[in-house]
């Protein structure tokens, strides 16, 4: 009866309670808490960031009136947008250089990532402060970051359905298509902070 219950226990062991199914399962699920309580509380600016990246008149709109980075939910939105590109790096990488990715668990790549683009927001936030002080040029430095803010949660807002679909269905050629769409939305992004800024010559803070 021993021999038998072990071969029995061995033949059904449970599985681990956190695959890496499960870790980006809960993810989503952060990320979608997330969402929705933007939605709830910051409908109008989010709104107001997409139109601006396309039309100039919001644009200049939410450069001088709409300070984004000051309300209370911007470091809720903050969080969505690093977890969110974290989330499609992690995936894009697992996908097609699958042997390198299998080295760690899939949640250690998920806080690896997480830290270097915090690390990276961090260092731009600090480049930008020590440019604006050292230049006198203190006025410029809320649209700096606002307009790299504004890039980032459009990014991750346009890229969240698309990981969602990818991960739940396997339909990995939707990189091709989220891949140039993130692509056109850089250069558009660009052109608007470029143009707006050319006026008074001083574009060339916006590459910090």
């Amino acid at each position: 009866m021993t021999a038998l219950h072990c071969l029995v226990a061995t033949q059904f062991q449970l599985e681990p309670v956190l695959q890496p199914n499960n870790w980006i399962t809960l993810i989503f699920c952060l990320l979608l808490f997330l969402f929705t309580v933007m939605i709830i509380t910051f409908r109008r600016k989010l709104f107001l960031m997409f139109r601006a990246l396309f039309f100039q008149r919001h644009f200049s709109l939410i450069q001088r009136e709409s300070k984004v980075l000051e309300d209370r939910v911007s470091l809720l939105v903050l969080l969505f947008d690093l977890l969110t590109i974290t989330t499609g790096l992690v995936m894009f990488c697992t996908t097609y250089i699958p042997k390198a990715m299998s080295k760690l668990p899939f949640i250690a790549y998920i806080g690896i990532f997480f830290f270097i683009l915090l690390m990276l927001y961090l260092i731009k936030l600090l480049s930008v402060s020590l440019y604006s002080s050292l230049y006198g040029r203190e006025k410029e430095r809320a649209p700096i970051n606002q307009s790299r803010f504004i890039f980032m949660t459009d990014m991750a807002v346009l890229s969240f359905p698309f990981l969602i679909v990818i991960h739940y269905t396997g339909l990995t050629f939707l990189y091709y298509i989220l891949i140039p769409l993130l692509t056109i939305l850089l250069g558009v992004w660009f052109y608007r902070i470029m143009k707006i800024n050319s006026v008074h010559g001083h574009g060339f803070q916006f590459f910090l």
